[in-house]
This record gives C-alpha cells, structure tokens and sequence, in this order.
C-alpha cells in the first residue's frame, strides 16, 4: 500500500513540473516579472510542499530500487528551484551577480527526468508485484 500512495504522490508531482517550468523559465526572463507567475508561483510551490511532506511520511528504510528517500529529495530540489527562481525574480535588493544568476536558470533540469524515470519505475515494482498501478 505504501508503494501505492508513494506512486500517487509521484505522478501528481510529475503532473506539475510543466508549470514549475513555465514559472522557473517565466521568472528567467530579461525585465520585470509579472505578479500572476509569483502568484501561480506560490501555489506549484505549496503543492509540491504538500507533496514533500507526504513522501516523507512515506519513506520506509530500504535498499532496493527505487529508494524512497530519493523520491523525497527529488520534490525538495522541484521546491527549491520554484523558491529560487521566486526569490531572484522578486529579490529584496538587486545585484548584477544576482539578475545574472536569474537570468540563466532555464528550468527543472536532469532531476525531472528522474522523477519521471522512478514513476516508470514505481509502476513496473508494482506490477511485478502483482498490484495494479495508479
């Protein structure tokens, strides 16, 4: 049951890294940012919070794939670029080194990948387990 809502908590993560892209690429841009991307900015963030917070009462100690604790540590890097990207996009001061720093980040990078590679990997646990996947 724990791989189950572990899966479910994937797969809405998953779900959300599309607009976790646009907010982290939308901060990325030269000029002012817009107040509807901090404002759907927070919400991604507080989802994925929420989403953190769920794996973490899921993990279980294990050294079989995929281990749980990456799962988690995976959601905190998806929160911490969203946290990143809003706080140079909407810094209380402003530097060169900082608007330089905003300005290259281009999105979830290598760890969304990996996301998606453990969901893939967490349905064919499942199923050879004899579950059926969400």
């Amino acid at each position: 049951m724990r791989l189950g809502a572990l899966l479910e908590v994937v797969v809405q993560a998953v779900a959300l890294q599309e607009r976790a892209e646009a907010i982290i690429v939308g901060c990325a841009q030269p000029g002012d940012t817009s107040w509807e991307i901090a404002r759907s900015g927070r919400v991604v963030a507080g989802q994925y919070s929420t989403l953190c917070g769920w794996a973490a009462d899921l993990v279980w100690p294990t050294d079989r794939p995929p281990p749980p604790q990456r799962i988690v540590e995976l959601l905190r890097y998806h929160l911490g670029m969203l946290d990143t990207a809003l706080k140079l996009a909407f810094p209380q001061y402003r530097s060169d080194r900082l608007e330089r720093r905003r300005l290259s980040m281009t999105g979830l990078g290598a760890p969304a990948n990996e996301l998606r590679e453990l969901e893939t990997t967490l349905r064919t646990r499942i199923t050879a387990l004899g579950g059926t996947p969400t």
